[in-house]
This record gives structure tokens, sequence and C-alpha cells, in this order.
């Protein structure tokens, strides 16, 4: 009786120390950096309910606690106790007080285009075949690196947006490759040029995009909003 009496007054403690964390400070101070200030994404994911309604409460705890190989999530099991790892994760599973939005004015505010439609020549800069290039995507650096398929050599290594998500997609022609970042950023690079001509934020969490058959239209699919 006294041990079972000694267990329940220690997990009530707990509960009371779990209850005092300060959740929101942990957030921005461990998790803001990657996952945005609002929870809304950025390098990482979005830490939204409907984003995490695949994993468990008890995986987040250890994912948080391990972190995550071969990602950059780190761990921070050497930082956090259990308890405040816990109303951390309590924290995340936690819907908004609003409902976020994305539209097209904030998507307008976002394009940027570099090089116009037409402003560059419209023959390869290169005079390896334009039809068999592979393009290889370094998540954990940030690059990506066209290949020459015929003798496996760069063409040039580039920057890229951050966790770049849902492999390149390519215009009918193949002059045209798209990059979709997971916090929404879409990337128009010309493979003639070697060139990033346009970016636009489609989403805050995007899932996938899709090119048209015509090369006309790019469709974005978003987790968040839920919107395409």
């Amino acid at each position: 009786m006294r041990a079972l009496l000694l267990l329940f007054l220690g997990l009530l403690l707990s509960s009371v120390a779990q209850a005092g964390v300060d959740a929101g400070r942990l957030y921005q101070k461990h998790c803001a950096e990657c996952h945005g200030k609002d929870r809304l994404g950025g390098m990482g994911q979005a830490l939204l309910p409907g984003n995490l309604k695949r994993l468990k409460k008890e995986k987040a705890v250890t994912v948080i606690r391990d972190g995550l190989p071969a990602t950059q999530m780190p761990a921070l099991g050497d930082r956090l106790d259990e308890t405040a790892i816990r109303a951390l994760v309590d924290y995340i599973y936690t819907p908004l007080p609003y409902i976020p939005e994305w539209g097209l004015a904030r998507m307008r505010d976002t394009h940027v285009v570099p090089h116009p439609f037409q402003s560059l020549p419209d023959k390869p800069v290169f005079d390896a075949d334009p039809l068999n290039l592979f393009v290889v995507v370094e998540l954990g650096d940030h690059h990506a690196t066209i290949l020459d398929g015929d003798r496996f050599e760069p063409l040039i290594r580039f920057k890229t947006r951050r966790n770049l998500h849902g492999g390149p997609k390519y215009s009918p022609t193949g002059r045209y490759v798209y990059f979709a970042s997971r916090d929404g950023w879409i990337s128009k690079f010309d493979m003639y040029n070697l060139k990033t001509v346009a970016e636009i934020r489609a989403g805050i969490n995007t899932r996938n995009l899709a090119v048209s058959g015509d090369g006309r239209y790019v469709m974005v699919g978003n987790y968040l909003p839920h919107t395409l």
C-alpha cells in the first residue's frame, strides 16, 4: 500500500511539474528556427495536429528526445528532461487559436523573377545532351547538381530552398525543372541556361507539385492550408 501511495504521489508531482512548464518558451528556444515561430513550418514541417496525425504522441516524444538519423532533427534529450519533452509534445499537438491562410495576394507578394520569360537564350549553354541530364538533390546540404547523363560529370551545383520535397518535376520539353520545398516555395530552374528563373511561395506546408501536359500550368498541393 505504501509503495502504491508513493507511486501515486510521484505521478501527481510529475503532472504538476509538467503543467508548470512553459512549453511555448521551450518551443521558441529549441524548435522555432526550423519549424517556424508560429509552428507553420520552415525548413522543417509545420507542427500542427493536422500535420502530425500520422505520428503518435509517444513516437513524437522519442523523436524529440533522440532525434532522427540522417536528418537535421537533433536529439534534445541532453537539454530537456522527460517532463519538458512531454509538455512540448502536448504543445505541438494543440490546435492554433486561428486558421492560417495563404491566398493569392500573399503568393503574389513572394513572387520573384530574376530572369523574365524569353530573356535568356533558347539553346543550351553546354554541349551535353539536354534530354539526358540528371538532377541530384542534396537534402542535407540544400543544394542540387545537374549531371551530364552520358559522362556523369557535373554541369553546375547550385543552392536550393531548404528541405525540398516530392522530387523535381520536368516541363514536357525538358527545358524547365520545378522544385517544391516543404515550406511551400516553388522554384523554376532553366536547364538550358542553368539558372533559377522564378520562385513563388504557394503554401505554408506543401506536399507536392505537378506540371500540366502542355507545360503551361503548375499545380501545387498543400497540407496547410488545404489548397490546390
